[in-house]
């Protein structure tokens, strides 16, 4: 009973003849960038099988030219990344200097309404920088001064709603002195009492 190998054998012929190495060389590269093997290069060479050998060197054709197109959306890909990133980090880097110049400011005891008309920043945003340089500074007073002007503001509009459109008569006076007082106070507001400055800020910080 014949083997699989038995049988391979029948069916197939070894075929061998020697070259210089500088043509197997030739070869060999000529393999690796056609993907052909040493059989194809002799039927070609016979002229044997041309129509099948052409088939599979337009189909590496075609791969090699689906890989080219990999290869350009790889990089094409890579690119947008590294753009996306550079974008990033230009932001990045300008928020950084941006907050740097606020910190600045501060420094020189600029308030948060002068901040915010030379950087041209909303108060939100300018608030949060304030809170971080004074926790980083460990400014507790100027934190604590900084909250009670905003409440003190708070505080004053209301004050000027009610005498416009609430109040009447001898409520109104009690109003206007009361708003009076408050203003002077915004420019200074360490100098309200533990009381005025307990309440202020447990009626009106909410407004924040």
């Amino acid at each position: 009973m014949s083997t699989a190998r038995d049988r391979y054998e029948a069916r197939t012929k070894v075929v061998t003849f020697r070259v210089s190495q500088e043509f197997y060389n030739q070869l060999k590269n000529v393999q690796t960038e056609s993907g052909l093997s040493f059989a194809d290069f002799v039927k070609l060479g016979a002229r044997i099988a041309r129509d099948e050998i052409r088939a599979k060197i337009e189909e590496i054709h075609n791969i090699q030219g689906r890989l080219e197109q990999l290869r350009e959306v790889e990089q094409a890909e890579k690119q947008l990344i590294g753009d996306t990133m550079a974008k990033e980090k230009q932001a990045r880097l300008q928020k950084l200097e941006r907050q740097i110049e606020v910190f600045r400011l501060f420094e020189l005891g600029w308030v948060i309404e002068e901040v915010m008309l030379k950087m041209g920043m909303g108060r939100g945003e300018v608030s949060n920088y304030f809170n971080e340089w004074a926790e980083m500074r460990g400014e507790r007073e100027k934190l604590q001064a900084e909250l009670l002007k905003k409440c003190l503001h708070n505080y004053i509009v209301c004050l000027q709603e009610n005498i416009r459109y609430r109040l009447v008569g001898r409520a109104t006076e009690e109003a206007k002195q009361q708003l009076a007082y408050y203003r002077r106070m915004l420019a200074n507001p360490s100098e309200l009492t533990e009381e005025e400055k307990t309440l202020l800020i447990a009626d009106y910080s909410y407004f924040l």
